[in-house]
């Protein structure tokens, strides 16, 4: 598979109705946002990855994040688990030991956890970008209505006490962007 582009017309479409606007073509002759997702390649390009990690056993926020992401003017790659595209493709493939996750999320600018399935996630993925010289930003998102997300709150408060939490996906994608602003400054 190719990777996809969603035009800056299409930018406040969702997913679903987006597809049809959706066009392949190669990384250096687009402007506006690229999507990619399981199981399909990811090669970086020099522009801003972010990489939507979290829960697929809920409703598909990630076409949600996409949708705030374009309507911010995000240039740069997105990168999702949820094969969402095609419906017959295993909605866990992706976390196959080595598999997709493993091959891309170490290669983005800033990983996005909304809702996590668990806070030891985000922790070993906090560690692992900061001791592996890769750097890159961590963001991460709890519902605060939903009491297991709460749970991750505190736990999240007691592993890491200095990475902050959003409450809504809003402000999480907020966060990722302030992420990419603050590392194509420090770059500058």
């Amino acid at each position: 598979m190719t990777p996809h582009h969603l035009n800056p017309p299409l930018a406040g479409a969702g997913l679903a109705s987006a597809a049809p606007g959706l066009s392949a073509g190669p990384a250096t002759a687009r402007r506006g946002l690229r999507y990619i997702e399981a199981p399909e390649q990811f090669e970086p390009d020099g522009l801003p990855s972010v990489y939507l990690a979290g829960t697929v056993d809920c409703p598909d926020w990630q076409s949600q994040a996409v949708r705030l992401l374009a309507d911010a003017g995000f240039e740069g790659t997105v990168l999702s688990p949820r094969p969402s595209r095609n419906p017959a493709a295993d909605p866990y493939a992706a976390w196959t030991p080595l598999g997709w996750q493993d091959r891309n999320i170490h290669r983005t600018s800033v990983v996005l956890f909304w809702n996590p399935i668990g806070h030891h996630h985000v922790r070993n993925c906090y560690e692992a970008r900061l001791f592996t010289g890769r750097g890159g930003a961590v963001v991460v998102g709890c519902d605060p209505a939903d009491p297991v997300q709460r749970a991750h709150r505190a736990l999240l408060l007691h592993a890491v006490p200095w990475l902050p939490v959003a409450d809504t996906l809003a402000d999480t994608v907020s966060a990722a962007l302030a992420e990419l602003e603050t590392a194509a400054a420090a770059r500058h």
